[in-house]
C-alpha cells in the first residue's frame, strides 16, 4: 500500500470514528499527513484554527514516530507559543486565541514555518519507511 492511499485510509477512519479510537499507526499518519499539508499550505495560523489543530499536541510523537526529530522540535516549539499546556483541543477556542496572538507569537510561527519549509527531512519519504517498518 503506498503513502498515500494509507494516509486517505486513516483519515477517513478519523472521520468515521475520531482521534481516540485510532490504531497507533493511524494516528501518526493521519496528524503528520494533516499537519504537512495544512502548515505548508496555510501556515500555523490557519493549521491551529483548522479540525486538524485538534491532533496538534500529538504532531511533535508523530514526527518522531517517523524519524522526523527536526519537524519534531518545530511542531513542539509550535505548540509552546499557546503556552506550557500547548493548544487547547477544543478548536473554538483554540481559533480565539489564534486571532488574539500578539505580534511576539506571530512572529514565531512565521520563523517555525520557514523553519518547516526549509527541513531536509523528507515526510513522504520518511512516511513511505515508516510504513514500510510497520509491515
Amino acid at each position: 500500500m503506498n503513502t498515500d492511499i494509507a494516509a486517505q485510509k486513516a483519515l477517513d477512519r478519523l472521520a468515521k470514528v475520531g482521534f481516540d479510537l485510532l490504531a497507533e499507526q493511524e494516528r501518526i499518519l493521519a496528524v503528520v499527513w494533516t499537519f504537512e499539508s495544512q502548515v505548508v499550505n496555510l501556515g500555523f495560523a490557519r493549521y491551529f484554527s483548522s479540525t486538524a489543530g485538534n491532533m496538534a499536541s500529538y504532531s511533535p510523537i508523530a514526527f518522531r514516530s517517523i524519524g522526523a526529530p527536526q519537524k519534531a522540535e518545530i511542531a513542539a516549539n509550535a505548540n509552546k507559543v499557546f503556552g506550557a499546556g500547548g493548544p487547547p483541543g477544543d478548536r473554538k477556542t483554540r481559533r480565539e486565541l489564534v486571532h488574539a496572538f500578539n505580534d511576539a507569537a506571530k512572529s514565531t510561527l512565521d520563523t517555525l514555518e520557514r523553519a518547516y519549509y526549509d527541513s531536509p527531512e523528507d515526510v513522504d519519504e520518511l512516511l513511505e519507511l515508516y510504513l514500510n517498518k510497520i509491515r
